[in-house]
């Protein structure tokens, strides 16, 4: 199904189809903050470009149309102060920048923020997303006290954007299991596709995505920076690649891409060969 909606801060159209089983849920979630009176933690976890930010973002924006970029926070500094500004009924996001040796640091603040700000979450009726690499790094009484549903978002057969989703009890059972092996070992029919298209509109994305580096680069991960810069310039170099060796249309270079290992977005894309346009002029 599309969702579509008009962004009530840029006034920019943005669609992206949202799987049925998501819609219920997320339904669910609406009616759970506004008619309980409670707030609404949720976890993601997935590796590196499988997707969990996309699917983040999209569902944030279906619950809450007012999310935008400042209540998608990189750094545990951030998350607890958007938390403090955020108004009744609204999303915030914590998207985890940083995936290498300093990541436990980071995670570990997030638990505890979630903790110390539950009575301001709880008042206010918050839909709190956290996106992490691995939920088993989580802490314990986060996910035990504080989840109320776990997405584990992953590949296959090389294609990104698929999840499958797990109630309290069987997040509960799946991190006291999993935990020593990190096995994700329980089985659910919640499960599903969804696609990589930006939830805050195609302008939002590029400012995103400077954002994520801003805060890699202010971290000062130094192994993880490299990786985030290697990644970006091969992304570059393969849309290039394609789109001059025979100007093929955008949809097939992310199908080449996504054959050759690389993953992007139809927004990054787009403003890869925007940014080259605009130097050939």
């Amino acid at each position: 199904m599309m969702f579509e909606l008009i962004d009530p801060k840029t006034k920019e159209q943005i669609s992206y189809h949202v799987d049925k089983k998501i819609i219920y849920f997320l339904e669910g979630v609406k009616n759970y903050i506004s008619k309980r009176d409670k707030d609404y933690v949720l976890l993601i976890d997935g590796y590196e470009g499988s997707g969990k930010s996309t699917f983040a973002i999209q569902m944030g924006k279906y619950v809450d149309p007012t999310l935008d970029l400042s209540r998608i926070c990189m750094t545990p500094e951030e998350f607890k102060e958007a938390i403090k500004n955020a108004k009744k009924g609204q999303c915030v996001i914590y998207d985890e920048a940083v995936t290498g040796l300093t990541a436990g640091d980071s995670i570990s603040k997030i638990g505890r923020v979630l903790k110390s700000m539950m009575m301001q979450m709880r008042q206010k009726n918050l839909f709190v997303i956290v996106i992490m690499p691995v939920i088993f790094e989580f802490n314990k009484y986060a996910v035990l006290s504080r989840a109320r549903f776990f997405f584990h978002i992953y590949e296959a057969k090389g294609r990104m954007g698929y999840f499958v989703g797990l109630n309290k009890k069987g997040t509960r059972i799946t991190y006291l299991k999993g935990k020593k092996t990190h096995s994700y070992s329980v089985r659910s029919r919640f499960n599903g596709r969804f696609y990589g298209k930006f939830g805050l509109g195609q302008s939002q994305e590029p400012l995103y995505r400077k954002k994520k580096e801003d805060a890699l680069f202010e971290i000062g991960d130094e192994d993880e920076v490299g990786t985030t810069i290697q990644r970006l310039i091969k992304e570059r170099n393969f849309g290039l690649i394609e789109w001059n060796h025979d100007g093929a249309s955008y949809n097939e270079i992310q199908k080449r891409a996504k054959m050759a290992g690389v993953h992007f977005s139809m927004g990054r894309l787009s403003d890869i060969i925007g940014k080259h346009l605009k130097k050939a002029v």
